[in-house]
């Protein structure tokens, strides 16, 4: 039997960006969409859109459904409304996405006024919203016409599982040191990754870094000018906790505690009670895949059927690594993590409330017997 094709893996954002830009160098596509939850490239992408338009002389109509004054009537006019001697214009629609849901399993009728305006080539038009899927009715019609579509995805600030594993070729970090250059300032690899793991992986705060960076005098040194504020996701802090990492444990509770973190809207979530529901919420599942898998292999499963048992699942490098981790303890010692979680659970529901000492302190308690100090 032939092998399976294995599916090409998408371009990443940043090279999507630059090929975009190249191919307005000789001149506008019919439309563009601009899809995916880093709103970073997408606002690049559609600052050179609107950068060309205006060198063609187009007149921007622009509607940003997030804006207090948006109006889909207005949107739906300018789509609309391109007479035999009207002014060819650039259509820009941003953060439509409910007006481009579905009503009673029918095409909305902005996705309907898009398709149409691309079909009569009336001139370019610009859809960017984060929730746009692949599929939708807008983007197969822009591809129809021989548009762009942009897919911003968040770079992975950690190389993937299919590649070294050497911190600096990171698509963040290599992002970094692309975009350094791009703007003049001096960055080796080494200082990339430092920067990329002092303020996280939010590409406007990296970027403001960069600049501060080329405007500084001569001899700065790096870790006064960049100081170390990242946030942590709350599931790789759950990560170090369950595997018993104490000091990656207690780093990433204080990081996530004072720093938040970016959701996929861009919003950044601050508030500590969220914080500890959303860390609780991935401690429980971390610690029952463990205790599915100690418990599968003491019953005589081997361990790759009891982490497919457990929901473990992934590229081989992530299986592996949350394999080695479940077998790290005994059933007996996840259960009682388990029992860990149950109280925590209970004080968060209280007027006590979780705060991030008790995830410290989890951390301690949790710490591989390793780390763990010898008796007296």
């Amino acid at each position: 039997m032939a092998a399976r094709a294995s599916k090409p893996r998408e371009t990443d954002p940043a090279t999507q960006l630059r090929e975009l830009k190249a191919g307005l160098a000789h001149g506008l596509a019919r439309g563009y969409a601009l899809r995916g939850e880093e709103r970073y490239f997408r606002d690049r992408a559609l600052d050179a859109i609107k950068e060309r338009a205006a060198e063609d002389g187009l007149e921007l109509r622009m509607h940003d459904g997030e804006d207090p004054d948006f109006a889909l009537t207005r949107l739906l006019d300018d789509l609309g409304g391109g007479g035999l001697f009207a002014a060819r214009q650039l259509v820009v629609a941003r953060n439509v996405e409910e007006e481009l849901a579905k009503v009673d399993r029918e095409s909305s009728p902005l996705t309907r006024a898009i398709e149409a305006f691309l079909a009569a080539d009336a001139g370019p038009v610009v859809v960017s919203a984060a929730s746009l899927r692949a599929d939708h009715a807008v983007v197969k019609a822009v591809t129809a016409a021989g548009g762009f579509v942009l897919a911003s995805r968040r770079l992975w600030d950690s190389p993937p599982p299919w590649a070294s594993a050497d911190p600096r070729r990171a698509e963040l970090v290599l992002w970094l040191g692309e975009r350094a250059r791009e703007l003049g300032a001096r960055l080796s690899p080494d200082q990339a990754v430092y920067v990329a793991a002092a303020k996280g992986n939010d590409l406007y705060a990296l970027e403001g870094e960069l600049k501060k960076l080329r405007d500084a005098p001569a001899g700065s040194v790096l870790q006064e000018l960049v100081a170390f504020e990242s946030a942590s996701s709350p599931w790789s802090v759950a990560e170090s906790l369950a595997a018993g990492d104490l000091a990656r444990g207690l780093n990433g509770v204080e990081a996530l505690f004072r720093a938040g973190f970016e959701e996929r809207d861009g919003r950044r979530q601050v508030e500590a009670p969220a914080l500890a529901q959303i860390l609780l919420g991935s401690l429980h599942g971390a610690v029952r895949r463990g205790l599915a898998v100690a418990e599968g292999v003491a019953a005589g499963r081997s361990p790759e059927d009891a982490a497919r048992d457990a929901g473990i699942a992934g590229a081989p490098a992530i299986v592996q690594r949350e394999l080695a981790r479940a077998q790290s303890r005994g059933a007996e010692e996840w259960r009682r993590m388990l029992e860990d979680l149950a109280d925590l659970e209970r004080r968060s529901k209280s007027t006590a409330g979780v705060e991030v000492d008790d995830f410290a302190l989890l951390a301690v308690r949790w710490r591989a017997p390793t780390t763990k100090r010898r008796e007296r």
